[in-house]
């Protein structure tokens, strides 16, 4: 917050979402957490000294080698990048300032700490400036069977739940058979993120079942397993879906789904800003989970185009961009999407009927034959996938205006009421 402080104002977006940062979320901040926080002030430049090794380690010799700029410059960029715009070194490779003319443009990112550890609260709790409903839409996202509960309601369309398990009771929601049915599963956490502790269950034939590890079981089993796991966290077991059929070659084995933002924008609508098509890199894994290792390419929103492909959320970004799928060699580059104006149609619709006191959600939507399918809604969606795979910042892009608009009307809403000028 006081590198942000610093900052000169220049009238932009992404500066006025940086001083809404600085300002009312410290305001909101308890004497307790501020206390923390000022404790740990000595260690940050021990933090940021690791960060430095760890990740120039990881992705130096690669940059070198692809663009020529010595290891001693990267470090002392690094150094430079969160002292004067408070982007610690991990993000120096995940959004590629090395490169000179991206660099330049440093102070237009928009931080998870910003976004994630305050504005999205902030704006949640404020309802973006707009009248706070009766009832509120949070709790219905976290969980998942809520939110497909939700979507039914206004007749959303969402994958299918066969069962809910929960200390240890199993509880049918779209099945009405005995065991389970004979095809392929998924099981997912109720309360999941990031795609942990989810399984594939392959229909092997015979009443056997075939985990994505390749341990086999029996209906009877199965359930048993997930009674006993359901004593530490609730699960779901959903039907496997399969991708549309023009982009099964794409999905490797795995559901591809694409992350879709949407904003509450200068007319109350919802707008679709930005989109990123996932993808997981080898067959192995359950989910396309980007932080996991996947792989993703920005989406046109106007024509459902896709660009180049990268890897590199967490870890090593140093394999550079794919035309062409890493592991199958299949084209990446200018394939166009299915569905893809039903897709807009379809989030921003949801967002309107069912979400409307989210400002923002970042949507997990699978494109299958019969068409678009919500899969999840993220109440605090990350940016880092955004803007390194959208190749810049956000910050004074269509998003960007469209939360600092959103952020200058629930600060004016939230001053006018208590009545301090």
């Amino acid at each position: 917050m006081w590198i942000l402080a610093r900052l000169p104002e220049d009238g932009s977006a992404a500066m006025s979402i940086h001083r809404c940062f600085q300002r009312e979320v410290w305001h909101e901040v308890e004497f307790r957490e501020r206390l923390t926080m000022y404790m740990a002030l000595p260690f940050v430049p021990f933090v940021i000294a690791a960060l430095v090794a760890v990740f120039t380690i990881l992705n130096g010799r690669a940059i070198k080698q692809r663009t020529g700029k010595g290891i001693i410059r990267q470090i002392h960029e690094q150094v430079v990048l969160a002292a004067r715009f408070a982007i610690l070194p991990p993000w120096y490779y995940i959004f590629e300032l090395h490169d000179n003319d991206k660099r330049k443009h440093a102070g237009e990112y928009l931080n998870r700490l910003e976004t994630k550890a305050g504005l999205y609260r902030f704006l949640r709790d404020h309802n973006g400036g707009l009248p706070i409903p009766a009832e509120r839409s949070t709790a219905c996202i976290k969980d998942k069977a809520c939110f497909m509960a939700r979507c039914r309601k206004f007749g959303i369309k969402t994958a299918p739940v066969l069962l809910n398990v929960s200390k240890g009771e199993i509880t049918a929601v779209d099945w009405s058979g005995s065991g389970l049915p004979e095809i392929d599963l998924f099981v997912k956490p109720l309360n999941g993120q990031g795609g942990k502790n989810t399984t594939r269950w392959d229909y092997a034939g015979s009443g056997q079942y075939r985990r994505n590890d390749g341990k086999r079981a029996t209906p009877d089993e199965l359930l048993e397993d997930l009674r006993q796991a359901s004593q530490r966290r609730a699960f779901l077991v959903q039907p496997r879906l399969v991708n549309h059929r023009e982009i099964t070659d794409l999905a490797n084995g795995t559901l591809a789904t694409v992350r879709v933002m949407s904003c509450r924008n200068e007319q109350g609508e919802f707008e679709v800003t930005n989109a990123v098509f996932r993808m997981a890199r080898n067959s192995t894994v359950v989910v396309d989970n980007f932080h996991a290792g996947g792989i993703a390419a920005n989406v046109d929103i106007c024509t459902g185009e896709l660009g180049r492909g990268a890897c590199g959320a967490w870890g090593s970004t140093a394999d550079g961009w794919y035309e062409r799928h890493c592991e199958t060699g299949v084209q990446i580059l200018h394939r166009k999407l299915p569905c893809w104006l039903e897709l807009i149609d379809l989030v921003q619709y949801a967002h309107g009927i069912a979400f409307p006191d989210q400002v923002v959600i970042g949507w997990d939507v699978a494109l299958l034959d019969s068409g678009p399918c919500l899969i999840e809604a993220n109440k605090s969606p990350d940016l880092d996938i955004i803007q390194r795979i959208g190749s810049g910042p956000v910050g004074n892009e269509r998003l960007g205006k469209l939360l600092a608009f959103n952020l200058r009307r629930t600060v004016e809403t939230k001053y006018a009421s208590s009545g301090v000028h």
